[in-house]
């Protein structure tokens, strides 16, 4: 199976598809902005009105997988020059408030998933027979194939590693390798030293506040480094086809992800792949509220601009 990149990947996969294909987003919930819009909102448009086109009518179960256990902050020996051999700072987005924010609930994960939600929603107007699904990551923990994917990776980081060393187009140190810790029950930090024992009792000693916890893994909240993430959701929820950006396709992601699914056991067939441009802010580096370049641009003019760079990889926005 081959990757469909960019607008001619658009127009390749739509003459494959029926139109009843679950479709996976997925998107770190700290802020919204055009680079966020182009995959989750423009991109699924653009399929929808080519399927129709087609004579094809748009009736996607579109599932929009909300990473709260991704870490808000990334440590590690050089997390630019060594993103392979990272790990959280202090906590998930499950467990990060901004002060800033204009709500009584400050809790990031809270507020941004409703702002989030009713941006992808406009397909559902645009096209009804659309159906959407917003699912966080800690509402599947229970669920046993996401429980095996962290317990996987919790005891074989080297799996992962080694993937990562073959498929992945970064340098990789022999240490730390460590893709899963469980969230510290006392101060929800999820940094420290995480094992398995007895199957699925999970170890926990926090770097932090030095507690030392013992419990059932069902007791933990976790961070899941975001590739094997993607597992148990194509394995919950059927996955057909998944739109992304096309820096996880620089990354090595696609054959990552094929290499993973085989390693790791999942039951589930490799999806079909759109990669959408990368959308860049006026410093020239990808869209992204860490990097300071975070814009949002009314949604026709961000069609406009995927349609007038239809084959180009990089979409240029220049500050508003």
């Amino acid at each position: 199976m081959k990757p469909y990149l960019y607008y001619e990947g658009l127009l390749n996969l739509s003459k494959e598809l029926t139109g009843k294909e679950n479709i996976y987003l997925g998107i770190r919930p700290y802020g919204f902005h055009a680079g966020n819009m182009s995959t989750l909102v423009v991109y699924p448009i653009l399929l929808c009105k080519q399927l129709q086109k087609l004579g094809k009518t748009p009736s996607f179960k579109i599932f929009v997988f909300i990473n709260d256990w991704e870490q808000n902050k990334l440590d590690g020996p050089d997390p630019k020059k060594y993103p392979y051999n990272t790990y959280p700072l202090d906590t998930t987005f499950q467990y990060t408030f901004d002060p800033q924010l204009p709500t009584k609930n400050k809790n990031v994960v809270n507020y941004w998933e409703p702002v989030i939600a009713e941006n992808v929603m406009t397909l559902k107007r645009l096209y009804p027979k659309v159906t959407i699904k917003v699912i966080r990551n800690s509402q599947m923990k229970n669920d046993l194939r996401m429980k095996k994917c962290v317990l996987v990776t919790i005891k074989k980081p080297i799996i992962l590693a080694n993937i990562l060393k073959k498929y992945g187009n970064k340098p990789l140190l022999e240490k730390p390798l460590v893709y899963s810790l469980a969230v510290c029950p006392s101060c929800h930090f999820a940094k420290g030293k995480t094992k398995v024992i007895n199957r699925d009792i999970i170890v926990h000693h926090c770097e932090k506040c030095g507690k030392e916890s013992t419990n059932n893994y069902k007791l933990f909240d976790y961070w899941l480094y975001h590739k094997p993430l993607a597992l148990p959701r194509l394995e919950i929820c059927k996955i057909d086809i998944c739109i992304t950006g096309a820096d996880h396709y620089t990354e090595g992601d696609f054959l990552i992800r094929k290499a993973l699914i085989k390693a790791y056991g999942a039951e589930v067939k490799t999806p079909k792949t759109l990669y959408a441009p990368i959308v860049l802010g006026s410093n020239g580096l990808p869209m992204g509220k860490s990097k300071g370049n975070a814009v949002t641009l009314p949604l026709e003019k961000l069609i406009d601009l995927n349609l007038i760079n239809q084959n180009a990889k990089e979409i240029k926005i220049d500050k508003i």
